[in-house]
């Protein structure tokens, strides 16, 4: 009983069914290494892959020689417009800094902005963070002139941070004494 509940749950291939109207399905190609199934002929494989033609390889450069590779300046030396090497109408920049870049103060601005100041921090921060730019892009006047002011905010945000704490302080002192003070003229034991 089993058996026919098995037998209509998967029903048979359609090239096995009698009743399929169709011709049966196309026989695949056999692959190398398996064997062939029985009853089946053997396949003819694929035709062999035609190979690409040769491609040839680029010109050589002007001015040198096929497969040498071109000169380069060695290290420490600045590379000009016109020396060999280089492409015609390729322009190279060389610029040399000197000096030792500028202190930008970032420790500074940032300890005032987590202590002290934080709006004259941030603006130290940034101003310090002008600092390495500038000096990167060779504008050595532009980054003293960061550097300073970055100076300056991060001096001004912890003065104003120092003020306002003992401002606060002295207010919550005077506070405490007159709440004290009333409550001891009360009458309250």
């Amino acid at each position: 009983m089993e058996d026919t509940k098995k037998e209509e749950a998967y029903p048979r291939a359609p090239a096995q069914d009698p009743a399929y109207p169709g011709p049966p399905p196309p026989e695949y190609p056999t692959q190398e290494g398996y064997p062939t199934q029985q009853g089946y002929p053997p396949q003819q494989g694929y035709p062999p892959q035609q190979a690409y033609p040769q491609q040839q390889g680029y010109p050589p450069q002007q001015g040198y020689a096929a497969g040498q590779p071109p000169p380069y300046p060695g290290p420490g030396q600045p590379q000009y417009a016109g020396q060999p090497g280089q492409a015609p109408g390729q322009v190279v920049i060389v610029r040399t800094v000197q000096g030792a870049p500028p202190q930008d103060h970032m420790i500074f601005a940032i300890f005032v902005t987590l202590c002290c100041c934080l709006p004259c921090g941030i603006v130290a921060i940034v101003k310090s963070s002008e600092v390495r730019s500038r000096f990167a892009a060779g504008d050595n006047p532009g980054a003293e002139e960061s550097a300073q002011s970055a100076k300056k905010w991060a001096m001004a945000g912890l003065i104003g941070g120092i003020v306002t704490d003992v401002v606060v302080g002295i207010i919550i002192v005077i506070y405490y004494v007159v709440i004290l003070a009333s409550i001891s003229g009360s009458g309250y034991k």
